[in-house]
């Protein structure tokens, strides 16, 4: 993961993993690429349903601030979107810059979201033939990379 974030530039020096798997993967990419570190949770791990658009995400204290900083942004997976997008909105709030994304597993086939490039190790590519809902796994190209 470290590895397709570094095409984006050196001058990158905070990653932001989404809660709650994100963390975990954002430690070890920040790890990699020499990075502070700074965790997002997004509002639908915090709230009741009813109250997430009023109340939103948050970004942790006990990591880095973001205000003045460009960002890397890490999680397991994207299905719809929502979170990452949720998650680039809030970096931009607080002041940073999202550089690029970096998930596992991509279920949509985003190359970006709201102008910010998304790289994933594995694309779900949905395969249907009438009623048939088989589902394709591959390895994304070098080629279907965005900067590539």
């Amino acid at each position: 993961m470290a590895d397709l974030l570094m095409k984006e530039g050196e001058a990158v020096d905070l990653t932001i993993g989404i809660e709650k798997a994100g963390a975990s993967l954002s430690t070890v990419v920040a790890q990699e690429l020499d990075t502070d570190l700074g965790s997002y949770a997004p509002a639908k791990h915090q709230w009741n349903e009813g109250d997430i658009d009023d109340l939103g995400g948050s970004f942790s204290r006990n990591f880095a601030q973001i205000r003045d900083r460009d960002c890397y942004i890490v999680d397991d997976t994207i299905t719809s979107g929502t979170t990452m997008q949720e998650t680039i909105e809030a970096i931009r709030d607080a002041g940073g810059r999202p550089v690029a994304c970096v998930v596992v597993v991509d279920k949509q086939g985003v190359d970006s979201l709201v102008d910010v490039p998304v790289y994933s190790l594995i694309d779900v590519v949905r395969v249907d033939s009438d009623n048939n809902t088989d589902h394709e796994i591959s390895n994304r190209s070098d080629s279907t990379r965005p900067g590539v």
